[in-house]
């Protein structure tokens, strides 16, 4: 602000009538001078504490300030002293929303359409409510009366995500499409209308729905990761190392980027934690404190666990065991469920595994955070982190004393309000604890459960019915294209090339990926046909097919988690390379828990080297399948009931600590005699 500016604004000459100091003061406010304006509203409402506009714009410039809790006894004031003014009461209603006072809000937000009833944007904020709340029917019908009374590109866009969140894609897409008409130059429009393209499996029209969105916004959160993601996962590399440069410089500069995806990509504990802390910041800031809760010795401790994924998904495969293995007389263990009912045979295992299970999928927020809240739940575990579906926000309201990230995201959340991560000493090494807003729990051997009751077919297909060559040596790599980079493929290609008669064994899935890779073979001196994909099937016949490879090649930087945890079930030797953070570490994690150390490698290098030995060296071959068959029984990365007792260990440690006062703090379960 100019000199002549602040002088100007510097007081209120007495000898102003004060509608003309109030005029000055509104011009002000327009012209983005808010500290001149307030000045002189709070001149007026010296000489009358009552004045309407005043005490309206005063407030609606706190509001805007972000400063809710100063604005609302001013707008407070304001409705009592001009209740006939419908902008006062919407603008009251907007700041009890964002303090959280959502019923007052809505009967606010009524009051103003029932003085002016096409006010379209009262009506609009009322669905915003109510979606928010998970009404999404009557969030609807809010959304159509706005629309009604004057289309917006607003009222289409949130119209089109209470559709999506119903599952009603082809009318959400429709919205979204009409919010883009209306609004061509809003990022938001096109990002939206990605979404659900993309679960419409319309990926092409949804990778260029992004491309518009960065194009018009590059900061636009989540837009450049999304579009990366999506890039990748159809292996479309043909900007693989200028999108690489744009992730990192992104995260950097402190532009909101999907943590999952971001992870895929990173190599460095220092910048996921940034992406992590920047994620939280703009989607899940902390809400609520922590709750204080007394000891009692004579209950068992109450353990929750948080999920989408209670459904045949990895995360279930991985974890059903221990839910089952709890000591019951020692524990309540509940699960907290606000993902999709599939009425798998997994699913119903589940529902039995627990004491008490909760559908939460259609629940708000703050009526999850409630219903924790009222079951005294000690230790909430989140399955889930920031990975497809999550919901963080349950966890920033501080629903239970004790929060603990667990297995389904491999890194930090960066969030204040998460006590705890569980790992072990080979994924986050002692020295990087300074990359964790959580504190480290060390389980004694790899942090990653298993399920020693999956069963395995005793007779899996041929290799002639998978479309393998019955002769050839098999190299296997059963993780998503997401997680292959060109310099990987680069490895396995010169593997292929001097293993002579092999192939590449991956999984198929978008058939865009399946046409890229084997392009890209091409292009690396590969026929096309020594890439053999494998369908998708039941997880039991998946499992079994394992046995017709030879070896399983690892990722990086992000490696196999429950893949590499299958491929070892199955009896099949997996090769890693070690990674620089978590999500690169945990393929080493499991083989050292297995008995198998010297399957870890330390460069790519290392990795190409040991891959040629194995597929030349039949005896060798032989030699690890022997031993992984027989390690599977005898060490611990199986031992679903002894993984079980040093998951309790570790509760009843941050129990322990919690009780007695202490902060977190991160310490080791110890291996009992």
């Amino acid at each position: 602000m100019s000199q002549h500016s602040r002088n100007k604004g510097a007081s209120a000459p007495s000898s102003l009538h004060p509608s003309t100091v109030l005029d000055q003061a509104i011009a002000a406010h327009r012209a983005g001078n808010v500290s001149e304006a307030e000045r002189a509203y709070t001149a007026i409402l010296k000489g009358s504490r009552t004045h309407p506009v005043a005490l309206h714009m005063l407030g609606l410039l706190h509001a805007q300030r972000g400063n809710f809790a100063d604005a609302e006894p001013l707008l407070k004031k304001a409705v009592r002293v001009d209740p006939g003014n419908p902008d006062v009461l919407f603008n009251y209603a907007n700041v009890l929303r964002a303090l959280d006072k959502t019923d007052d809000a809505l009967d606010w937000l009524a009051k103003a359409i029932a003085l002016a009833p096409n006010f379209a944007g009262a009506h609009l904020n009322r669905g915003a409510i109510l979606m928010a709340r998970k009404e999404l029917h009557d969030a609807i019908a809010e959304f159509d009366r706005a629309i009604a009374i004057a289309q917006s590109s607003a009222a289409f866009a949130n119209r089109g995500s209470a559709l999506h969140q119903l599952d009603r894609l082809d009318e959400a897409h429709d919205s979204y499409q009409r919010a883009v008409e209306l609004g061509p130059s809003n990022p938001q429009n096109h990002f939206l209308l990605s979404e659900v393209l993309t679960q419409m499996g319309r990926h092409d029209e949804a990778i260029g729905a992004l491309e518009r969105t960065v194009a018009l916004d590059k900061a636009f959160p989540f837009a450049l990761s999304k579009l990366v993601g999506s890039r990748r996962q159809r292996a479309d590399w043909r900007s693989f190392e200028v999108e690489q440069a744009a992730l990192d410089e992104a995260v950097e500069s402190g532009v909101a980027v999907d943590p999952l995806t971001f992870f895929h990509a990173s190599s460095s504990p220092a910048h996921q934690l940034t992406c992590a802390k920047t994620f939280v910041a703009k989607v899940a800031s902390e809400r609520g404190a922590a709750i204080p809760r007394a000891p009692s010795p004579v209950s068992r401790l109450r353990v929750a666990y948080l999920s989408a994924d209670y459904r045949n998904h990895a995360t279930a495969n991985l974890m059903a065991g221990v839910f089952e293995e709890h000591d019951r007389e020692r524990f309540e263990v509940s699960a907290i469920s606000y993902g999709p009912d599939d009425r798998s045979e997994m699913r119903n295992r589940l529902q039995a595994a627990f004491e008490r299970f909760e559908d939460v999928r259609d629940l708000a927020d703050e009526d999850v955070v409630k219903l924790i809240r009222q079951l005294d739940i000690d230790v909430l575990v989140d399955l889930g982190g920031f990975t497809t579906g999550a919901r963080p926000k349950i966890l920033a309201c501080r629903a239970a004393p004790l929060q603990v990230s667990y297995l389904g995201f491999p890194g930090t959340m960066g969030a204040s309000y998460i006590d705890y991560v569980i790992a072990d000493r080979i994924v986050i090494p002692e020295e990087e604890q300074k990359y964790y807003a959580e504190k480290v729990v060390y389980l004694p051997d790899s942090y990653q459960a298993t399920d020693a009751r999956r069963p395995l077919l005793p007779n899996g297909p041929t290799r002639s019915e998978v479309g393998l060559p019955e002769d050839a040596f098999v190299y296997c790599a059963f993780n998503r294209a997401s997680k292959i980079t060109p310099v990987l493929f680069d490895v396995w290609m010169r593997l292929l090339t001097r293993t002579a008669g092999s192939v590449l064994w991956l999984l198929d899935g978008d058939p865009t990926a399946r046409e890229n890779l084997r392009r890209e073979a091409v292009a690396r001196g590969v026929a096309a046909e020594r890439i053999v994909f494998a369908p998708p099937v039941p997880a039991y016949e998946h499992l079994a097919r394992h046995r017709l490879a030879d070896l399983f090649l690892d990722t990086l930087p992000y490696n196999a988690h429950t893949t590499a945890s299958d491929a070892l079930w199955a009896g099949l030797p997996v090769l890693t390379c070690l990674g620089t953070a978590f999500a690169g570490r945990v393929a080493a994690s499991l083989l050292n828990a297995v008995g198998l150390p010297e399957l870890v490698t330390r460069s790519l290098d290392e990795y190409e080297v040991l891959a040629l030995r194995i597929a030349h060296d039949a005896e060798l071959r032989t030699a690890l399948k022997s031993k992984l068959a027989a390690h599977r029984a005898s060490w611990p990365l199986f031992d679903t009931v002894g993984m079980t007792r040093h998951i309790e260990s570790a509760f009843n440690e941050m129990w322990r600590r919690h009780c007695a006062g202490e902060a977190p703090a991160s310490f080791a379960v110890q291996i009992s005699s």
